[in-house]
């Protein structure tokens, strides 16, 4: 049936049916690890060589443009605990499928962290013990992202909150309007990683720019200080941000979920309007000729030669003189 054929094609490429859930939860593993360990690397990198803001960001925004081009079209390009959330709500994925998402998104970037902290503590650079405590472990909670005596430029709980809700609310709207099935899924992955860039770059002064729980997480087991008692901020706040966007996408832009298992209703009614004009095409091009149509009745009287139209006058003065000669034989 066309309908059918119509459903299959509406469906979302960032939930594809033909990867098992296996495949999908390992692609979000790997990607995670790749996100983490390319921009925390490239942080760390930056720390080692007084790099700036920029050199961070594009770390990150890059990492998340290579892993969606990747296994975007394996598990949906998530590798967020905050996209999973949405996805769930805007009818994308499944609600157990989403928290298994999240499991091994925090699993994977916890394994990029711990092979980041052996990796950067064998360098003598980082093993060496300051007067201030010094050491991998200053430098991995100087990565953490905080509020207060926490932040960078010592922000304080509420605008913390509120920079990351936003922040997160944003790159998630992002996430699912670059998903959509109208839109060239080429582009997806460059728009989404260099929105998490500009991203990091406005909020890496203020809280170190989390937007991403599983980044949030993937640091604070190895650093010094109160990173673990400030976690909580970056994962409500972004997750309250995704939810938001989540509903306001599920509500205004796509009502009826973009679970993609049926078409739109616009999108029904056109194909069945264009099948149903198809069939008729068909019945009529396999349907004999029609006998021309009879020939209307022809009076008969019409089917002979008509007579010919005679003059009054005419006919008197033919006429007359028979009559004449007739009454003077009487």
């Amino acid at each position: 049936m066309a309908v059918a054929t119509a459903s299959e094609e509406t469906e979302l490429e960032s939930t594809p049916r033909e990867h098992s859930l296996v495949a999908r939860l390992g692609a979000e593993f790997l990607g995670t690890f790749i996100l983490i360990f390319g921009g925390i690397g490239t942080t760390l990198s930056a720390v080692q060589q007084t790099g700036n803001s920029l050199s961070v960001a594009l770390g990150f925004g890059l990492s998340l443009v290579a892993v969606t081009i990747l296994f975007g079209k394996v598990s949906g390009g998530h590798f967020n605990p905050a996209v999973s959330l949405a996805s769930a709500i805007a009818g994308r994925v499944k609600w157990l499928h989403a928290l298994y998402y999240v499991v091994v998104q925090v699993l994977g970037a916890l394994f990029a962290g711990l092979v980041l902290f052996v990796i950067f503590n064998s360098l003598p650079v980082f093993r060496t013990q300051s007067s201030t405590g010094g050491g991998i472990g200053t430098v991995f909670q100087a990565l953490a992202n905080g509020f207060e005596t926490s932040s960078p430029n010592q922000l304080p709980l509420y605008s913390a909150l509120l920079i990351e809700l936003v922040g997160g609310a944003v790159l998630v709207a992002v996430v699912l309007a670059a998903w959509r099935p109208s839109v060239n899924k080429a582009v997806a992955p460059i728009a989404i990683g260099f929105t998490y860039a500009v991203l990091i770059l406005a909020m890496l002064p203020l809280t170190n720019a989390g937007l991403n729980p599983a980044r949030s997480i993937s640091v604070v087991f190895f650093s010094s200080g109160n990173a673990l008692g400030q976690l909580w901020v970056f994962w409500v706040a972004p997750l309250v941000g995704a939810a938001l966007a989540g509903l306001i996408y599920r509500g205004f832009v796509v009502p009826e979920g973009d679970s993609g298992k049926k078409p739109a209703a616009a999108e029904v009614d056109s194909v069945e309007l264009a099948d149903a004009d198809e069939e008729a095409d068909t019945e009529e091009a396999d349907a004999p000729a029609p006998a021309k149509a009879a020939a209307k009745p022809v009076p008969a009287r019409s089917l002979v030669a008509d007579e010919p139209v005679v003059d009054p006058e005419a006919k008197d003065f033919f006429d007359g003189p028979a009559k004449g000669s007739a009454g003077d034989k009487k």
